[in-house]
């Protein structure tokens, strides 16, 4: 079945209901905080370097209003749509993971090859991949004729287009954005009804391979060494963590007031990028972190409510993929800051400062908008996912005849 037959089978019991506006408040919210955090920890930066405090803010700002122009966009677009260009935009999302790997020593910072640089621009392929990835797998578990508990026939070219794209991102090499949308596809291939000893087995080639890169890959095998050594004690964090738990510590639980952080003089590298919550921390204090997480938690409820109540079963996975990606790339950057995880340069979604994942992200939330527009009749029910799919367990079916 084609992505226009599966359009047309679910128009008709599609009907219009009232856009998600908790949702697109919430997004809204986060890039307020975005705008202001930008500023005021890039600002002693800029004018070091640009003799202007707000030239990443002017940078930023240009990006935002991009983002939202597509976002709003792709709101009015039939996410079918989207699915059917989701096979071509794959494809050139991977030709332009393989030209990284010839790309000039020039586009190498701090040791890998994630930006394609454009003059003054720069475009990280990885993040167009990993949503490709996501409308082309939501596509095809979506058609009738594709069992994901059959794994020749099923299974295995799902796994096939999600091992081209992790294997192109990990040879950057950037592992930790690698792993996460290998994880992404994981969750997506799960809640459609793979089987879990077929899945079991991945988890486990994947834990290998990565194990495989880290021990070839030296600055990335260091940093899980340091990670480690630093969690038993036997060694301090990295400098980049220790400053940012520096500087949540030094927000107790209020903060020290907008604009007083200490850590951005130029002690926290990276503070408007990837540690960019350590500033939140330590300016509005653990209660502004956790309004910050709560934010992320709403969009995830949210996200999952419109995928149970997308009308069709290609719906409800690129609501389920979408949420997941957004949901994911927040927890783990927030398991960096506060020294749970390794660091993996994976930034916080909405808020870090960059173009590449904030134009994709709101893409994505453009996408949910659509879907939380679309409601299926009464009739359609018996197409909805279980968002676990206990009934596909085999010892689940058996104790139930019991």
């Amino acid at each position: 079945m084609s992505f226009k037959d599966l359009k047309s089978s679910s128009a008709k019991r599609l009907q219009f209901s009232e856009i998600d506006l908790t949702l697109l408040a919430t997004v809204m919210a986060l890039l307020l905080f975005s705008i202001f955090f930008i500023y005021t920890a890039s600002s002693i930066r800029a004018e070091r370097l640009y003799d202007d405090s707000a030239f990443f803010l002017k940078r930023q700002l240009i990006r935002v209003v991009i983002a939202l122009v597509i976002m709003f966009f792709i709101a009015r677009v039939d996410y079918h749509r989207v699915l059917r260009h989701s096979p071509p935009a794959y494809w050139f999302a991977l030709a332009l993971l393989v030209f990284l790997l010839f790309a000039p020593e020039s586009w190498m910072i701090r040791g890998s090859r994630r930006w394609i640089m454009l003059g003054p621009a720069q475009f990280q392929p990885s993040e167009l991949a990993k949503y490709a990835l996501i409308f082309y797998l939501a596509g095809n578990l979506a058609k009738p004729d594709v069992d994901p508990e059959n794994f020749v026939d099923g299974l295995l070219p799902q796994l096939i287009l999600i091992g081209a794209v992790v294997l192109g991102v990990a040879l950057e090499p950037d592992l930790g954005t690698a792993l996460a949308i290998a994880t992404i596809a994981l969750i997506m291939l799960f809640v459609a009804g793979a089987k879990l000893g077929h899945l079991f087995f991945l988890v486990f080639g994947a834990v290998l391979s990565a194990a495989s890169m880290l021990w070839r890959v030296a600055y990335q095998r260091g940093r899980v060494e340091s990670f480690i050594a630093s969690m038993f004690g036997d060694a301090e964090p990295a400098w980049q963590v220790r400053q940012s738990l520096i500087s949540l510590g030094n927000g107790g639980l209020f903060g020290v007031g907008l604009g007083q952080s200490k850590q951005k003089l130029l002690f926290l590298p990276d503070p408007f990028t990837d540690f960019i919550m350590a500033i939140v921390g330590e300016e509005l204090g653990l209660i502004g972190t956790l309004a910050v997480i709560l934010m992320f938690f709403i969009i995830i409820w949210r996200g999952f409510h419109i995928a149970h109540r997308a009308p069709d079963r290609a719906g409800q996975l690129t609501a389920l993929g979408v949420t997941s990606a957004i949901g994911l790339y927040a927890l783990v950057n927030a398991g960096v800051v506060t020294h749970i995880l390794p660091t993996t340069g994976i930034p916080l979604p909405f808020i870090s400062y960059g173009g590449s994942a904030l134009i994709m992200n709101l893409f994505g939330i453009g996408v949910l908008l659509n879907i939380s527009q679309l409601t299926g009749n009464r009739s359609a029910g018996k197409t909805r996912l279980n968002m676990i799919p206990v009934a596909s367990v085999r010892w689940f079916r058996d104790r139930k005849r019991r």
